[in-house]
């Protein structure tokens, strides 16, 4: 009797048990059976990296799985104004999921070696909820195999740039190393130019030191600066220089007398020429109307008040009017 309870027991336990499991396995792959779904149709360029069974989030919330993947779709049944989306995934959500007719549909994943998802964000609730079979336009993320290449596209010109940078910091180096090799014109030219430096410090060396061209020079200057010193002294103790502006104070005195004198008599003499003057232009004025009379003067007729007057008379006047 012991033995039938334990059998009893134990089939009810098997019966529990595998009932259990069922449901779990009903419950994830139908979970239709426990609660309401919807399914909603999602446009993609292309569908690879997803697959049935993967999980639909909203906002990063597990709402549902992937139920279908068809591609390509005929052209006809494309959304407007994409062509280019050729592929619609079919997806199954629980009914009371928000999910409004406006949202962002992206497929992403959360991981460099996760699977795919397809991930509801963004929903606008005035536009009121999505209904069962509603599509629509989803986006896809770009993947590590599609973002290499354009990575690499973009560091395209810096890579060139870099190689390029490389190629002439080679060339240089090569060159430096050409030049400061051993036997290079480089370190030829500048054995050359230390030895020339080495002649002429020697050269000056030689100049300035005692006994050399500079100290002779400088010696004879000092020599002339004591000669001058003493010849200035000299001519300070004789007061020569003294004497010889007194001198020049009597000659410019005398010459001044002198001019004096040029002065006066330059004031006598000026009249007289200025009355020869006057003379030699009345008489080339005569010469002028009848020059037939320097052969005959006697025909000359004078006017009574124009009377010439001889030039001896003139400067007898003019040395009575000067010494009265």
């Amino acid at each position: 009797m012991q033995i039938v309870r334990s059998e009893i027991r134990t089939g009810i336990l098997v019966i529990l048990t595998v009932g259990l499991l069922v449901g779990v396995v009903l419950y994830l792959s139908a979970p239709g059976l426990f609660r309401p779904i919807v399914h909603y149709r999602i446009f993609f360029d292309d569908a690879a990296g997803i697959k049935p069974g993967a999980n639909v989030a909203l906002a990063g919330r597990k709402i549902g799985t992937v139920d279908f993947i068809q591609s390509p779709v005929a052209i006809s049944q494309r959304p407007p104004g994409k062509p280019e989306y050729e592929a619609v995934i079919t997806v199954q959500v629980a009914a009371d999921a928000e999910i409004f007719k406006e949202n962002s549909v992206t497929m992403r994943s959360f991981g460099l070696l996760a699977e795919a998802v397809i991930d509801f964000t963004q929903g606008n609730a005035n536009s009121g909820r999505a209904v069962n079979g509603d599509a629509f336009v989803g986006v896809r993320s770009p993947d590590l195999g599609e973002v290499g290449p354009s990575i690499l596209q973009k560091l395209d010109p810096t890579l060139k740039q870099a190689t390029s940078t490389l190629i002439e910091l080679h060339r240089t180096a090569e060159n430096l190393t050409r030049l400061t090799a051993k036997d290079s014109s480089l370190l030829a030219s500048l054995d050359k130019t230390l030895d020339n430096f080495q002649v002429v410090g020697v050269n000056l060396q030689r100049l300035t030191a005692k006994g050399g061209s500079v100290d002779e020079t400088l010696t004879g200057v000092q020599a002339v600066l004591k000669d001058v010193q003493g010849l200035v002294g000299q001519v300070e103790k004789d007061e020569h220089l003294t004497k010889t502006l007194a001198n020049f104070d009597a000659a410019s005195g005398r010459l001044k007398t002198v001019l004096g004198q040029v002065q006066e008599e330059l004031n006598k003499f000026i009249p007289q020429v200025n009355t020869f003057a006057s003379d030699m232009t009345e008489l080339s004025g005569k010469v002028k109307e009848q020059p037939w009379r320097l052969i005959w003067p006697s025909t000359i007729k004078y006017q009574q008040d124009s009377l010439p007057t001889p030039l001896r008379v003139k400067k007898k006047t003019a040395s009575q009017a000067s010494n009265p």
